[in-house]
């Protein structure tokens, strides 16, 4: 393959900054004014190369870096390799400006850098020819910086953010995946603490050691990836974004995941009862693809012994915490009435994809053409839903969410409450005068209200937990 092609010009390049120590600049070092390049110095800014350069310290990310897509990216492009504005982010070192349907870049547009893809391109010659050849692709500098021209010098740009400094990402992705980014700020994962990375900083989950797996993006690096097990990251988290889910360095060829993602391993439900965790017994979700990435946060989050003790005596955050949607979709691991019966399934089961096909992929316009895009806004729309419930204006489906919200606002006038936002806001699950029995039946209530979906992740077992909870609540309040 071509990539190999350049271990001759590596070999060339690391020559300059293999040897040597002050170079041609003498005794005013890095100060004195810039001349022909030296000992210590490459001639470029950008290397290129597909990572020959980084090939002696990071021989394992450089390998797994080779079978993503960014490597492919200028090959990818097919009859568009002339295309200015698709060459921005499928080369090295592009710094220019060009907007969609630009032909060439006007002088006012250069960027600063004279040594990446843009300075060579449309230029005659071998050596412009090499170059373009050397910086195809998206490679390490393009994420990282580039490792020229003191090669010693270079510190690599590195981030786990994805939030923005006013009008600027923190993300290395921006400049290539704005669309996304722009999505993901509308987000509930960019919403945390307000989107205020300093008060997001502040909340009580953000420096907790079991919280941080789900709540910060560092958190879930170290808990996903074991190669980051003992990395040593800043004290100051971030959201969940790109690089929490997508491991840059990885791809399918090279063993890793479906759109580079970082885990999607099957995930067993935390309520446990009756078996313990491990058992062949216990439910998970699990063949769903890039999905079980959402798996790995989005369930209860609480053990068998956190359940049986707030139902036994009560809880200050009662119920389960927060999004347990991986629970409902599969309609198990969590917490039924003994003697009652409950059936999980239903058709949303055989969507394949189950919450990325609903919650993120759909056809959209980009770029002047009907696409399939993963939009990061993680927002449903209702057209996901039609080819199955045809003609439908909103996910109240044969009234389907309307039932579920009736059947919370009953439970609340059993136990006294004007409806269910009065009990949800008013409860306390520790009053001395609350029993187990309520809580039983009130644990089944708060899991379908924290699901969110009012009954769209699984009609059946939302239904079945509600009737079976009413039943057994109204059975001891108005027994004969």
């Amino acid at each position: 393959m071509k990539r190999h092609l350049f271990g001759l010009v590596a070999a060339v390049a690391l020559a300059f900054v293999s040897f040597g120590c002050e170079g041609d600049q003498g005794v005013e070092g890095p100060e004195g004014p810039p001349g022909p390049p030296g000992e210590g110095v490459a001639p470029y800014t950008y290397f290129g190369g597909f990572g020959e350069q980084c090939m002696h310290c990071h021989a394992t990310n450089v390998d797994n870096v080779l079978t993503t897509g960014h490597t492919q990216a200028y090959d990818d492009l097919g009859d568009s390799q002339t295309n200015l504005y698709c060459l921005q982010c499928h080369s090295t070192g592009f710094d220019s400006q060009v907007a969609f349907g630009d032909t060439a870049i006007a002088d006012a547009n250069r960027g600063p850098d004279i040594y990446g893809y843009d300075d060579y391109y449309g230029v005659a010659g071998d050596t412009a020819a090499e170059r373009r050849l050397a910086l195809e692709g998206v490679q390490c500098e393009s994420c990282h910086g580039p490792m020229g021209p003191e090669f010693n010098a270079h510190s690599p740009d590195i981030s786990f953010s994805t939030h923005f400094v006013g009008t600027e990402s923190t993300s290395l992705c921006f400049k290539c995946h704005t669309t996304q980014i722009n999505e993901w700020v509308n987000s509930g994962h960019a919403l945390a603490a307000g989107g205020d990375i300093d008060a997001f900083n502040q909340e009580h989950y953000a420096h907790v050691s079991s919280c941080q797996p789900c709540h910060t993006s560092e958190g879930f690096i170290e808990d996903n990836d074991p190669r980051y097990a003992t990395y040593e990251f800043e004290h100051e988290v971030s959201f969940i974004g790109c690089p929490t889910c997508h491991d840059p360095h990885i791809g399918e060829a090279g063993g890793g995941n479906y759109a580079q993602l970082r885990n999607t391993s099957p995930e067993e439900v935390q309520y446990t009862f009756p078996y313990q965790p491990g058992d062949e017994e216990v439910p998970r979700m699990e063949g769903y693809g890039p999905a079980q990435t959402c798996a790995q946060c989005h369930h209860g989050r609480r053990n068998t012994s956190n359940v049986q003790g707030q139902i036994a005596n009560g809880y200050a955050h009662f119920g389960p915490h927060l999004s347990p949607q991986m629970d409902m979709f599969i309609g198990a691991g969590w917490y039924e009435i003994p003697g009652k019966t409950y059936n999980g399934v239903h058709q949303h089961q055989s969507i394949s994809l189950a919450c990325v096909e609903c919650h993120m992929v759909r056809d959209t316009m980009l770029h002047g053409e009907m696409v399939a895009h993963p939009f990061h806004t993680w927002n449903p729309t209702v057209g996901n839903c039609l080819p199955c419930h045809q003609g439908i204006t909103d996910f109240d489906v044969n009234l389907a969410q309307t039932v579920v919200r009736t059947k919370l606002d009953q439970m609340a006038v059993l136990f006294g409450y004007t409806d269910w936002a009065d009990l949800e806001a008013n409860w306390d699950s520790q009053a001395p005068a609350v029993l187990p029995w309520q809580r039983e039946a009130l644990y089944a209530a708060f899991f379908v209200y924290e699901d969110g979906s009012f009954g769209v992740h699984n009609p059946a077992y939302t239904n079945a937990l509600l009737d079976n909870a009413y039943a057994y609540a109204d059975s001891i309040i108005n027994a004969p």
